[in-house]
């Protein structure tokens, strides 16, 4: 008897150690792991990081290779004894696509390309003084032609609306094709493209040297900034001086109050590509405010202010911009002289606008950055 009732106490233990003698036991939930919060200043530097990575460093790579591009396009075409109009064509699309990749850019504007004047010597606009029509014929002029005599004139011969006039101008005497000074005109545009892509290849080198780039200040709040949030809003900063540039340089300005507006005011007027500059400008600073793929505003207010309207409401802004950019079928030199098209101007503006303010109060009231910003500070 002994003997069994020490098996039944063996077998009653063993089953008790393995958990089969209670029910309770295994109905006890998994345990969850703590959510691990971020700071403000670990998620502000989580958002400088990805705004560098993924868009700002992205942006100026694409600039310096489209510049590469056009510069070779420019030695190509003016290889030719008789240059064809497809080989024209070819270096106007090499043009397009390096104002595209620069008007992508133009949300950032700090550090190097704000020193040293590289932002006007890239882009001399608004032009109110003729200054680029000057600075070209000034280039024409020179005895010798070539990059050191681009650099050493004003910015108006520099850049991409000197490179736009001597590129797209159809006019008899002044095409690179018919022009009587053609060759002059092509040494010209090889001039100007050798100096834009030299201006690009330094604000890509001095942003991401390895020991002091610019991108180092950028994430860490150092250098001349005091801390990340003052990075944060010098970056704010450019964007409404943008979006202000929009509304009223490029699009207010160009549509005036009847018609024909001033459609030589378009910002790239000759080229006819003023209104993608607008649809570019909007996906770039889209991008900006969402750092790309990566850790962006939409996740900042999530995480440190847990909000998500703010968010959606801007996201529903650069969307309903978009449509109404999308909207309207003729380059905007042309739009604004039809009334039809000048109809579709309107509520874009006003969209623009909402936008704008929306920026300034919601969305600034929420994060607590405060831009340095005077409306119409220009471009």
């Amino acid at each position: 008897m002994k003997l069994k009732a020490l098996s039944l106490l063996v077998t009653a233990a063993l089953l008790s150690a393995c958990g089969g003698g209670s029910d309770n036991d295994s109905e006890k939930p998994p345990i969850t792991p703590p959510v691990v919060k971020l700071t403000k200043d670990e998620a502000m530097a989580k958002l400088l990081a990805a705004q560098a990575d993924n868009y700002i460093l992205p942006a100026y790579q694409t600039l310096m290779d489209e510049a590469d591009k056009l510069d070779a396009a420019s030695i190509m075409f003016c290889a030719y004894q008789a240059s064809s109009e497809s080989e024209l064509t070819e270096l106007k699309n090499a043009w397009l696509a390096l104002s595209k990749a620069w008007q992508f850019a133009k949300a950032v504007k700090m550090g190097p390309e704000s020193e040293e004047f590289r932002h006007y010597r890239l882009q001399f606009w608004p032009d109110n003084n003729n200054a680029v029509q000057r600075g070209v014929a000034s280039l024409l002029a020179a005895q010798v032609i070539d990059e050191n005599a681009v650099a050493s004139l004003q910015d108006g011969a520099q850049g991409l609306p000197a490179l736009e006039l001597l590129i797209f101008n159809q006019s008899q005497d002044a095409s690179l094709l018919s022009a009587s000074n053609k060759h002059e005109r092509c040494l010209a545009v090889m001039a100007i493209a050798a100096n834009v892509k030299t201006v690009a290849t330094e604000i890509l080198a001095l942003w991401q040297h390895e020991k002091i780039g610019f991108v180092l200040d950028f994430k860490n709040g150092s250098g001349e900034y005091n801390t990340k949030q003052a990075v944060l809003e010098d970056f704010i900063t450019n964007w409404f001086e943008l979006i202000e540039v929009i509304k009223d340089n490029k699009l207010n300005n160009v549509k005036g109050t009847l018609i024909p507006g001033s459609p030589e005011k378009a910002e790239s007027y000759v080229s006819l590509s003023s209104l993608e500059n607008i649809k570019t400008n909007f996906a770039g600073l889209k991008q900006a405010y969402l750092a790309g793929n990566g850790y962006g505003f939409d996740e900042y207010l999530v995480d440190i202010h847990e909000n998500t309207q703010v968010n959606d409401t801007i996201l529903n802004y650069f969307d309903e911009i978009d449509v109404l950019l999308n909207d309207i079928e003729k380059p905007l030199s042309q739009a604004v002289t039809i009334q039809d098209s000048r109809n579709k101007l309107s509520p874009l503006i006003t969209k623009i606008d909402e936008l704008r303010t929306y920026l300034s109060t919601d969305f600034i009231q929420l994060t607590g950055l405060n831009p340095n910003f005077n409306s119409n500070d220009g471009d």
